[in-house]
């Protein structure tokens, strides 16, 4: 998928292998569920370039849930399709090991953004997280719910770019678990934590809020004047009450108008901001 997805050494095959009609290279990342190899072509012996990343199962006690987890995101991926979404370029769910084929993406997980010691500004921060809502909108419109929106899950290219990634977590819309929970607690809504209620998309809007109070912590300085929309913005994506958030759709269309109104207030001749902001959010 990226360059992105991990610092940590990577490890080479032993012996190039192929998976379907793909030539696996090394190991960027795994858990104890999946694994992320750089890939190409099968008949692409001896190119320099791996510009895919497979997903498959790691063996072992896990491996029932890595084939879960790369099922379910074949399923949510082969029916939304969106710029903010990564791509699903080719899957097997028939063998007795299931993979998925995505895009290798240029770029660094938000979290990385989030933790630099250089903070954004506004309206740069307030485009990032629209991305992500882009990405929802089009999810939910499908009949899916993430199940896991975090900075982690987003991965940010050197232009600005933001690509909503890994749909292992994901559910139907209306469905029951009928597990245990799933997900990453510090972003998850509460009735997410419980397991035990229906997926709905209201549950990624509440994971959404949370990293755009996050965001707003980590931006430039800005007055009160500019900071309340966005603040009451952030009070009700993350309300107690899934009813009360806003839609994905919804989210989007504000996030837009306070990145205008607070762009606007970047641009002077005497103020150097201009320049980074309009550069990052064009």
């Amino acid at each position: 998928m990226t360059d992105v997805s991990s610092n940590r050494p990577r490890e080479k095959c032993k012996q190039p292998t192929i998976l379907g009609i793909w030539r696996l290279g090394e190991v960027i990342h795994k858990s104890s569920t999946t694994q992320l190899l750089l890939a190409q072509p099968a008949d692409a012996v001896g190119s320099p370039r791996w510009d895919y990343v497979i997903k498959r199962a790691m063996s072992g006690p896990d491996q029932f849930e890595g084939s879960r987890q790369i099922l379910q995101s074949i399923a949510a991926a082969s029916r939304a399709s969106h710029p903010n979404l990564v791509a699903l370029l080719d899957a097997s769910t028939t063998s007795s090991q299931p993979y998925l084929v995505m895009p290798r993406l240029e770029g660094e997980p938000m979290q990385s953004h989030l933790a630099s010691v250089t903070q954004k500004p506004l309206p740069v921060a307030l485009w990032l997280v629209r991305q992500l809502a882009q990405a929802l909108d089009t999810l939910h419109s499908t009949g899916w719910v993430h199940g896991d929106v975090k900075p982690e899950n987003s991965v940010v290219g050197p232009r600005g770019h933001v690509t909503l990634v890994d749909l292992g977590f994901a559910s139907r819309i209306h469905t029951l678990s009928n597990h245990h929970f799933r997900g990453t607690p510090e972003y998850a809504a509460p009735e997410a934590l419980t397991g035990k209620l229906a997926a709905i998309p209201a549950m990624d809007i509440f994971s959404l809020g949370r990293i755009l109070w996050h965001w707003i912590t980590r931006t430039e300085q800005v007055s009160q004047v500019l900071l309340e929309p966005v603040a009451d913005l952030v009070q009700q994506m993350v309300s107690k009450d899934p009813d009360e958030r806003p839609a994905a759709d919804e989210v989007v269309q504000q996030l837009l108008q306070l990145e205008i109104e607070t762009l606007g207030k970047h641009i002077g001749p005497a103020n150097s901001t201009f320049g980074t902001a309009t550069r990052r959010a064009a």
